[in-house]
């Protein structure tokens, strides 16, 4: 199957999540709250270090996705019809 195959009507859903992937941002709340926490992180309490460090590894796996949905598109999108 080609990747031109992938991309026709049969899977507009498919592509549309993987646009809604690759163009997320953080709500803006959450953008400060880390960005917060990271500018005191030398005077952090336990709790808020453990929350910077989970807010650290969710940052990078939405990242990590965020690339593989935008190769994903090119992918489906770039090739020619074969």
């Amino acid at each position: 199957m080609s990747a031109s195959t992938l991309a026709e009507p049969a899977w507009p859903s498919a592509v549309a999540a993987l646009r809604r992937v690759a163009a997320y941002t953080l709500p803006p709340a959450l953008d400060r709250r880390i960005l917060d926490l990271g500018e005191r992180k030398e005077e952090l309490t336990p709790d808020e270090r453990e929350e910077l460090m989970a807010w650290v590894a969710f940052t990078q796996e939405r990242s990590i996705e965020r690339l593989a949905a935008q190769v994903a598109l090119r992918e489906l999108t770039d090739r020619p019809a074969s």
